[in-house]
């Protein structure tokens, strides 16, 4: 048996990364700077053709004055109306814009491994991609393409050249909401972004009462705020399609001096959102930016996870995620014994998961108590863990940098709860081929871990020293740092787990939907490399991720029923001459045989096809005589003919319906067919 299914269609470099010392504490360790000597000459500029410049929306007009409301109104912004048409041109690349921009940054995608290293995009990351083996996916023509991955972080640049194209706009959260009485306080006229609780009694300047203290936002006149508004009736994913209007428009994210907020006018006091920006944070930030947001590190996440030149999946889509806001929307804030809002926030979060195939967690969630939630909100539990969930969407998780013998809380979640083993992922960090002295070990699996079902390991290793994609800087504010295209980063459980959030979607691809998120996550962890040093599970787990093996068949690719099974390469299409030509009519056709971990390997049908030619002693359809009747295998041979119209390779096939001995034709079979009188051609078979 087999399957016949249709063929698929430089700029300058920065010195070494810094922290602001304004970050939480738990930041701190999740992403270090190299030593001085790690740090590389910026390398050569592309030797390919620039690639054409980005259409660019029409900018947003200012509104003559702000929509009234209940609340009071900011003085001293500049108010904008969400223009009456919100759609936005698709950001989906025509398969065509896709493969020549691929092109430019891969040319030797789809050919030799040893020509793909060779290629910029290898040279740009310096070699540090060793021990993965992303040049084999490369040259079987895998590069991620229409897998959808969450950058759950603190912002993404979607403006970047690095997303060109591959930026989806549906489940983005890019808005940070702000709460009435904590963000807004609706006694003076302004926007005050600081929560009183978070100010340290030391720091009158950032909790003072304005003007002499916190940042207000809109009080003072020449504090460069926008407020762009709409009437949005609450909708969330309406508001976050305007953000998208709003940035494409602009061309640019707010930067250190400005605040940029979208107002929901049919909400009042709860319509209030603020844009976060995505530039290094200073002495003057406002509090929004010093205590939380580290502004370039979804950038560069998203950069490693699915970058065009620093990408290890080019072809992949991003969807930008604001870290602080999926916590605070989709998890504890809502009361233990409110059975209909656990309910509520069990809808949100399915809601939430389906836009996705893969989220990438580059981050330590300290404050996760699944006691607490598994407990007291066992409805959101279960959509939390995908338990219900048909098809589930794969979470990677950074193993934090602690230098500890165990992943992060959160990243070793599978060590605690069954519900999500197999589909939840940690990543430790390795450097030089290594685990990296910073990085958490992947640690021991608990008692009740079954490798058949939930593979090798929850935890594998990937390389966390890696050449990133720095956020575009504003030139008019920033210009020092204007174009600032890459960046030498280190400390990489941040950068090691979207190396793997990457690498799952070009398995992904590779198995065209055929292997459910599950199969493809576990196929990921048990084909690690695990020789060698890597065979000691409790520092690397699984091993080192291997995208060569996770892409190849394991064992031998085979075709069949269940008890028949033959090798497919081994396995080709006999026929008689007297069938014609056969191999045209298979053009655009593929065979799949299946690995032996039932995964599916295509082929075109074209190659297994061979014409044998006629025995001499026995012709491949019988003679015509008068006894033939009698001595046929199939004594209800029947013809099967074709009419003469139309080009011989694309003529329409006919059934018509008497036995041999009644059509009254005279056949040739001294060729290698036959035809019959009246010009028609016919095909033959026998018993």
């Amino acid at each position: 048996a087999v399957f016949l299914l249709p063929a698929a269609g430089a700029a300058g470099e920065q010195g070494p990364l810094t922290l602001a010392a304004a970050l939480p504490p738990f930041f701190h360790s999740l992403w270090l700077s190299p030593p001085k000597s790690l740090v590389p000459n910026p390398p050569a500029a592309s030797p390919y053709p620039a690639l054409p410049p980005e259409p660019v929306p029409a900018p947003l007009t200012a509104a003559p004055g702000p929509t009234p409301g209940d609340t009071l109104l900011p003085e001293h912004a500049t108010y904008y109306r969400a223009p009456a048409d919100l759609i936005l041109p698709e950001e989906r690349l025509s398969d065509g814009a896709f493969r020549e921009r691929l092109s430019h940054y891969l040319p030797s995608f789809g050919g030799n491994p040893e020509q793909i290293l060779d290629d910029f995009k290898f040279q740009q990351v310096g070699g540090y991609w060793d021990g993965i083996n992303a040049e084999h996916a490369y040259a079987r023509g895998l590069s991620g393409r229409g897998v959808r991955i969450g950058i759950n972080d603190w912002g993404v640049d979607i403006l970047h050249p690095e997303f060109a194209g591959r930026v989806q706009r549906q489940g983005t959260f890019m808005l940070r909401k702000l709460v009435p009485g904590r963000d807004i306080d609706i006694d003076i006229d302004s926007i005050i972004i600081v929560d009183p609780s978070s100010c340290p009694e030391d720091d009158p300047l950032w909790c003072g009462v304005p003007p002499e203290g916190a940042f207000s936002g809109c009080q003072e006149e020449g504090a460069m705020c926008r407020v762009f508004e709409i009437d949005a009736g609450g909708d969330r994913a309406l508001i976050e399609h305007y953000v998208h209007r709003i940035i494409e428009s602009e061309r640019r994210f707010p930067d250190k001096y400005e605040t940029w907020f979208i107002r929901d006018i049919s909400r009042d006091a709860d319509g209030w959102h603020a844009i976060p920006g995505l530039y290094e944070d200073g002495e003057d930030e406002d509090v929004f930016h010093r205590t939380n947001w580290n502004p370039d590190h979804g950038t560069q996440v998203a950069s490693i996870a699915a970058g065009w030149r620093y990408g290890i999946a080019p072809g992949a889509t991003i969807v930008p995620l604001l870290q602080g806001e999926f916590h605070s929307l989709l998890r504890t804030d809502f009361p233990a014994d409110d059975a209909d809002a656990s309910k509520a926030r069990a809808r949100a979060h399915r809601d939430y998961l389906s836009h996705f195939d893969i989220i990438n967690h580059s981050y330590n969630d300290g404050s996760f108590d699944d006691n607490w939630l598994r407990s007291r909100t066992p409805a959101y539990w279960v959509a939390f863990t995908q338990q219900d969930a048909p098809e589930k969407t794969i979470e990677v998780w950074a193993a934090f940098n602690e230098s500890l013998d165990h992943p992060s809380h959160a990243a070793s979640l599978p060590a605690r709860e069954p519900a999500v083993r197999g589909h939840w992922l940690a990543v430790a960090a390795a450097e030089q081929g290594r685990i990296a002295a910073y990085s958490n070990r992947c640690g021991s699996l608990p008692g009740d871990w079954n490798p058949q079902a939930h593979g090798r390991h929850y935890c594998l290793t990937a390389p966390g020293l890696l050449r990133v994609a720095y956020p575009n800087f504003n030139p008019e504010t920033d210009p020092d740092d204007a174009d600032v295209s890459f960046h030498w980063a280190s400390g990489g459980t941040s950068l090691a787990a979207p190396l793997v959030a990457g690498g799952i979607a070009l398995v992904m691809e590779r198995f065209r939907r055929q292997l459910s998120n599950r199969e493809v996550a576990l196929r990921v962890v048990n084909t690690a490399n695990n020789a060698g040093i890597y065979a000691d599970a409790a520092i690397y787990g699984a091993g080192m991720l291997d995208l060569d093996a996770a892409t190849a068949p394991v064992g031998e690719v085979s075709t069949g029923t269940a008890s028949l099974r033959a090798s497919l390469h081994r396995t080709r299409l006999a026929t008689p001459p007297a069938w014609g030509r056969v191999g045209r009519h298979l053009a655009g056709r593929e065979v799949a045989g299946f690995d032996a971990w039932n995964a599916p390997f295509w082929q075109p049908a074209a190659s297994l096809f061979a014409t044998v030619p006629a025995p001499q002693a026995i012709l491949p359809v019988p003679g015509w005589d008068e006894g033939f009747e009698q001595r046929a295998l199939l004594s209800h041979l029947r013809w099967f003919g074709a009419s003469g119209e139309g080009r011989e390779d694309g003529m329409r096939m006919t059934l018509w319906g008497d036995d041999f001995h009644s059509t009254g034709f005279r056949a040739d079979f001294s060729g290698s067919g036959f035809a019959a009188e009246k010009d028609y051609h016919a095909f033959g078979f026998s018993g």
